[in-house]
């Protein structure tokens, strides 16, 4: 069962979602006339409260809305999700998120302006409630629409315990638990007492806390990657020629495919910045305004916030400090570096030191290990083999860093002196569940990828030259691990200041995850609401809290996996409502700025 909801999860997650974001966002773009640019000094003056009449309806102000919506997507997918993009996808994939970033901003003007328009208001306590299931419900006069509406509710619902109160609960323990030693039932029931005080308070309490937290936090965040980048600015043109270059060839993926590369910038830029899945817009439902319009403007600032400034600040501290491609695999084992001059002294492999070898290329990465490697020159023979033997490969994965300065080379495989495969430079298929990347290049140091079944064991790989004329160099060959998410982007902020990093990722995570949580139990709120009415919401919160101590203290793949796949669905109703109501958004954009050319609206400060 978790097999099958894992590959739901990814199909979902694949071209349908990702094809509807992308397209939507393009669309919205150039039918708004660039909304995003044209509408940004107007932005910034209703974030600065110029245009906050206190008498319009609603709850919050502009910039409580903002920080709140922000507060739901800044967090683990900008500390986590930018190192998972990297990993899959290469620093090539950070361009794409960009690219979604920028054209998203017109998705997020488009569905916070209907979700603020087709909010209901209660009458007798002035709470007003708003988001893609109301403006589904409201915005058709037929009722062929109204099924996709109920659906968007429960699967927000749902999926706001799964993303928030588990998931995020989760990690927060988790980090603290590897970097503390606190007991993740404690950092449960912590997280539950801090966002019970806050959610019993309402979307009032929640816009207070996030204006509080979201801004602090990315001030500190982005504080500590700008010095980080001011320290090494000589690596900064580099680091976005790697970005630029990466993200039309995939030469920094261990794979090397731009398919790679653009499907996890374009999804990862989606789960961080949420464009397209309309949750941002139930938080921006609740401003305070009678011009709808102005909080879709305010909304579009949300994806450049979240995936351009955010995201790029840690995409630059990771990529500079070469924690990519085969470079994000760590040390997990056994490795041969050839320190010692006698080690193989009878094989024609020569051990000579680094300033007898070619020199590296780049400036972010190294490859090679210490001050010796082997070097071969000579033809192609079984008898002119580099034997090198591994007992235990933990985590079914070595790594060695190869140059091939003339001819080519292959690595055999042998266990319990059996052959079990050949893996070559031209060949990338699969023996026995063996498997080799990145392993094409000429004249440049690289390390290529081996993978191996599990618990492989008594593995004996011979480097065998494979053409007449052979000049070779090989060097540090080890069992690796691979270092994702968190702690990819720990490790990186660790290079520049040691122990820097998991301090100060830690107390992030841990404010990410509260103030996302927060937000979230918010949309599962007004879920509730659209689909029993208020007497059910104390309950749902009670259910909602209780899941972050669950959360906290239990292994959540299913329910990750279940959730990713819920938080994709919302992409397609919502999308086609967008998309069908679009006439109405670009109406009400050209009425509202033609009052504002006319000066009919009104400043209070």
């Amino acid at each position: 069962m978790q097999d099958f909801i894992a590959q739901a999860a990814g199909f979902i997650w694949n071209w349908p979602v990702v094809g509807l974001c992308l397209l939507g966002c393009i669309f919205f773009t150039f039918r708004l006339g660039f909304i995003q640019i044209t509408s940004l000094k107007h932005a910034i003056d209703l974030i600065r409260g110029k245009y906050d009449n206190p008498n319009e309806k609603g709850q919050i102000t502009h910039f409580q809305a903002l920080s709140a919506a922000l507060s739901g997507t800044i967090g683990l997918g900008n500390i986590a999700g930018v190192a998972i993009a990297i990993a899959v996808g290469g620093p090539g994939a950070i361009f794409w998120m960009w690219v979604i970033g920028f054209f998203g901003m017109a998705t997020k003007f488009a569905e916070c302006t209907l979700a603020t328009h087709y909010r209901e208001e209660n009458k007798q306590t002035g709470e007003v409630y708003g988001g893609p299931m109301y403006y589904i419900k409201h915005g058709f006069s037929s009722l062929t629409m109204k099924p996709m509406a109920y659906f968007y509710a429960v699967a927000i619902a749902l999926a706001s315990i799964g993303v928030a109160a588990l998931f995020q609960s989760n990690q927060a323990a988790a980090a603290l638990y590897e970097y503390y030693d606190i007991s993740k039932l404690y950092s449960g029931i912590f997280l539950f007492i801090l966002t019970l005080g806050v959610i019993i308070g309402g979307i009032n309490r929640i816009g207070t806390v996030a204006s509080a937290i979201v801004p602090f936090m990315c001030f500190v965040y982005i504080g500590g990657a700008v010095l980080i980048c001011i320290l090494n600015s000589h690596l900064i043109p580099e680091a976005f020629s790697i970005i630029f270059s990466d993200a039309f060839t995939g030469n920094a993926v261990a794979g090397g495919s731009f398919v790679a590369v653009l499907m996890a910038g374009v999804r990862r830029a989606i789960f961080s910045n949420e464009a397209g899945l309309g949750s941002a817009a139930i938080a921006h439902a609740a401003v305070k305004t009678n011009y709808p319009i102005r909080e879709g403007i305010v909304a579009s600032l949300e994806p450049f916030i979240d995936t351009i400034i955010v995201c790029t600040a840690t995409a630059l501290v990771i990529i500079m400090s070469g924690n990519f491609g085969t470079n994000m695999y760590v040390n997990d084992g056994l490795s041969y570096s050839f320190e010692k001059k006698d080690i193989y002294h009878s094989l024609p492999w020569k051990t000579i030191n680094q300033q007898q070898a070619p020199k590296e290329s780049s400036r972010l990465q190294s490859h090679i290990d210490g001050k010796n490697m082997k070097e071969f020159t000579g033809s192609s023979s079984i008898a002119n083999a580099l034997p090198v033997l591994f007992n235990d490969v933990p985590n079914s994965t070595i790594r060695f860093a190869y140059f091939k300065k003339q001819g080519d080379f292959k690595v055999e495989v042998y266990q319990d002196q059996q052959k079990v495969a050949t893996l070559s430079s031209d060949d990338k298929s699969s023996h026995s569940g063996f498997s080799i990347s990145n392993f094409k290049h000429k004249n440049e140091w690289k390390s290529a990828i081996i993978n191996v079944p599990k618990d492989s064991k008594n593995l004996l790989f011979l480097f065998v030259p494979s053409e007449q004329h052979n000049h070779i160099y090989i060097d540090n060959i080890e069992a690796v691990k691979a270092s994702q998410g968190i702690a990819l982007t720990t490790r990186s902020f660790d290079k520049f200041f040691e122990g820097f990093g998991s301090i100060f990722i830690t107390i992030s995570v841990f404010f990410f995850a509260f103030s996302t949580i927060i937000t979230w139990a918010y949309y599962g709120e007004t879920a509730i609401n659209f689909l029993f009415g208020k007497s059910y919401i104390l309950l749902f919160k009670c259910i909602f809290v209780l899941f972050i101590i669950v959360g906290a203290t239990q292994e959540l793949n299913l329910v990750v996996n279940i959730s990713d796949a819920l938080v994709g669905l919302l992409v397609i109703p919502n999308m086609i409502a967008l998309l069908l109501l679009s006439p109405k958004v670009v109406k009400w954009n050209k009425d509202y700025f033609s009052l504002l050319k006319a000066g009919k609206i009104k400043t209070y400060k």
